[in-house]
């Protein structure tokens, strides 16, 4: 009997033993969630600017490209009333609407004081400059030119009373000239007339015109077809037999860095020149200062 209780007690003993050494393993580890793949980020559409990339997108983003010029200077640029309304017009402003239709945005068009043009753009206030305006190795210390679109010859305007007395540089001694500053025609009656007797700069050539009318200055040195513009306009102007010599040809400024908008604009210029667009231009814009000129 007590035989028979020991082994019942000696397999309870084990079968405790076996419980307890169950329990000791470590439970296995739940199996891991499987979690669905996360959906890729939208890429975020792009933007027109960022899309055409450059100057030219930038451009693009805001509809518009900004020219600066000075509208004193027909044929190239000039005002003239249009039902009432005062516009700037002239061969450089048609340029500056095909290069603006080229890019697929608007024109719009800041005049100001010649002198202050390159400022502008440096500034980032404009987006380029058409203004028959010569790449002068200092301006190019600044800003970027196109190609050449047009070449004049620099030419002399007098009162029509004086044109047959001042006919050679060397009448110019002594006399009182003009030009409009920060232009190659200041730097030509500073080089090219050496013995004049006062030098006037201004920043209008439309102010430099009422000084000459006026006896305060003799004579404006100025670019071919605008000498002949203003003289065209008023019987009491004419343009002096004088020649500077020809200009090496005026060109469109872009703020340095922009190679897509200047590659651009050299494309629309070579088309313009290519299919004789811009001799047209400038024979519509002459007719139009012929009749009617905003002083």
């Amino acid at each position: 009997m007590l035989k028979r209780k020991g082994k019942m007690m000696l397999a309870v003993l084990v079968a405790m033993l076996m419980l307890l050494t169950a329990c000791s393993q470590p439970a296995p580890a739940p199996a891991a969630a499987t979690e669905p793949a996360e959906a890729p980020a939208e890429t975020p559409a792009e933007t027109p600017a960022e899309a055409a990339g450059g100057k030219i997108g930038d451009v693009q983003a805001a509809g518009k490209i900004v020219l600066g010029t000075s509208a004193d200077y027909p044929p190239y640029e000039f005002i003239v009333e249009v039902d009432g309304n005062l516009e700037v017009v002239g061969f450089d402003i048609e340029i500056a609407r095909e290069i603006a239709n080229d890019l697929g945005v608007e024109l719009e068009i800041r005049d100001m004081d010649f002198d202050g043009l390159l400022a502008a753009l440096v500034a980032g206030n404009i987006d380029f400059i058409v203004a028959g305006m010569v790449p002068t190795e200092v301006r190019k210390e600044s800003v970027d030119f196109s190609v050449p679109y047009y070449r004049a010859e620099q030419r002399f305007l007098v009162r029509a009373a004086d044109a047959a007395e001042l006919s050679t540089i060397e009448a110019l001694a002594g006399k009182r000239i003009g030009a409009q500053i920060s232009t190659v025609q200041e730097t030509i009656a500073t080089e090219q007339i050496p013995d004049a007797g006062e030098l006037r700069f201004l920043s209008r050539i439309n102010d430099l015109v009422m000084d000459l009318k006026s006896d305060r200055i003799d004579g404006i040195v100025l670019v071919g077809p605008v000498a002949a513009s203003y003289a065209k306009a008023d019987a009491q102007l004419a343009v002096s037999d004088i020649s500077f010599g020809q200009e090496d040809g005026v060109a469109i400024a872009i703020a340095k860095g922009n190679d897509d908008l200047t590659e651009a604009i050299n494309a629309t210029l070579e088309r313009l020149m290519a299919d004789d667009l811009i001799t047209q231009f400038i024979a519509e814009a002459t007719a139009l200062a012929d009749e009617q000129q905003v002083e």
